[in-house]
């Protein structure tokens, strides 16, 4: 009689379909399937069929969105609030940012600390700053990549007053890393704010830190970098917006392509058209100077929304040549998601009357939370 066995190697092709979610619940069935949490090409392979999903975080609630039949005639969403696993709480009067490194969510709570989250394996970290510490601003996350393990650092800034005459004090940004394995800050003085300061959101690809940036003097966009290895911060590429144009008339977005790619969100203010530009090769430091753009789709839908004065930060994904969009609704703020391609734009609102939120687009990881984080029970 045949066995009923399956090979493993059919076995672990099953698995790779299933839904992270539902992956995480099998880990208890054999040490076989638990091992294959500790295997990089069966996560890869996992990941690389995972669907978008976006974590929203609003004062007093957390909300999973997974995107569903993103191909079909009537692409839809599935909306679940998770209990709370973080340590604090975003506070009327605090800023919240969320940031994300090798699929691990960083959550800064301005003048709390910062909570690592892996929401799909139900896993937090957390630092929390000194006293003396709290007025830290954070910018991004990266890590060494000369070292065998990853160490994961903070880049920011304090907003600290220097003595000018014996009467008069004035404003200063100091930059600093934050060490996690050291739980130390390291003041780097050789930065600069206008390199630094970005359009949007900082990104985090292969290790380093990566933004849109505008140049008041030569009046051009530019993408900037920040290496974690050498501690360094240099514009990195031109974006495929050309040269000489008022900082105003383009909204730039930047995001991973492919998880070793740009994707590059252009909307003009003007013709409210919008493009999607990814780049043709995978990114590393050696090829800063080759980066080649190629325009993946353009979008003019009357009811797309505008970019311009958000009240939060925009995310999104490209899957399949579709876009799926995290931001604030016209006018109103709340939060939506826009799933567009071709001339079809579908507009769905997450709740009834947001405040104070932020957001966060990532793929569900299996990646356990470093060690070097001290772990929250949840």
């Amino acid at each position: 009689m045949a066995s009923g066995k399956l090979p493993r190697e059919l076995e672990e092709e099953i698995l790779s379909r299933l839904p992270p979610r539902s992956l995480v619940r099998f880990r208890s069935v054999c040490k076989h399937w638990k091992h294959l949490f500790n295997d990089k090409r069966f996560i890869n392979n996992s990941l690389a069929r995972a669907r978008p999903q976006f974590i929203i975080l609003t004062k007093s609630k957390i909300y999973s969105i997974d995107t569903i039949a993103l191909g079909g005639v009537d692409p839809t969403i599935e909306v679940n609030e998770l209990a709370s696993e973080l340590h604090f709480e975003a506070k009327k009067s605090t800023y919240t940012r969320i940031t994300a490194c090798d699929g691990l969510l960083f959550l800064h709570f301005w003048m709390q600390g910062v909570t690592i989250w892996n929401p799909c394996l139900r896993q937090v970290g957390l630092i929390e700053y000194e006293y003396e510490d709290r007025d830290f601003h954070l910018l991004g996350v990266g890590y060494d990549t000369t070292k065998p393990e990853k160490g994961y650092k903070i880049l920011g800034y304090f907003d600290r007053l220097r003595r000018v005459t014996d009467a008069c004090q004035k404003g200063h940004l100091r930059f600093a890393i934050y060490e996690c394995a050291s739980h130390s800050f390291k003041f780097i003085d050789s930065l600069d704010w206008p390199m630094l300061a970005g359009l949007g959101e900082y990104v985090s690809l292969n290790g380093n830190l990566y933004w849109t940036s505008y140049n008041e003097e030569t009046r051009e966009y530019f993408l900037g970098s920040f290496d974690f290895s050498t501690e360094i911060s240099m514009r990195f590429c031109l974006p495929p917006c050309g040269k000489h144009v008022s900082g105003s008339l383009h909204k730039l977005v930047l995001t991973v392509f492919k998880g070793d790619r740009f994707a590059l969100l252009k909307q003009s203010r003007i013709s409210r058209n919008t493009e999607v530009w990814v780049t043709k090769e995978k990114i590393n430091n050696s090829n800063k100077d080759d980066v080649v753009w190629l325009n993946l789709m353009t979008l003019s839908i009357p009811n797309f929304p505008s970019l311009f004065n958000q009240f939060s930060g925009i995310r999104y994904f490209i899957y399949d040549k579709t876009l799926i969009m995290c931001c604030g609704a016209d006018q109103t703020g709340v939060a939506c998601i826009f799933i567009a391609r071709g001339d079809m734009c579908k507009k769905i609102q997450i709740g009834s009357g947001f405040d104070h939120f932020s957001h966060c687009v990532y793929l569900p990881n299996l990646i356990s939370v470093p060690s070097e984080f001290k772990s929250v029970q949840v």
